[in-house]
């Protein structure tokens, strides 16, 4: 799958991290965050899932996000 640029120019990566729940549990989540400036997508939790495939779903929720950012570019 193709990875829109950062609306800064750069070119993001994927990310494993922790986050912890409103009921106190880490979870493991992946997102794309830009390393120039710092732009975060939206946090995918990984429970239940595959690698692969919550690899993929922050590639795309990034790429879902970037043209709400910059709506006058495809």
């Amino acid at each position: 799958m193709r990875k829109r640029h950062c609306t800064c120019g750069a070119e993001a990566d994927v990310r494993r991290g922790t986050r912890r729940t409103p009921d106190g549990r880490d979870e493991i989540v992946y997102r794309m965050i830009c390393p120039v400036c710092g732009q975060l997508g939206p946090a995918i939790p990984a429970a239940g899932k595959d690698e692969g495939t919550a690899l993929a779903e922050a590639v795309e929720a990034w790429n879902e996000m970037i043209p709400r950012l910059r709506p006058l570019e495809d």
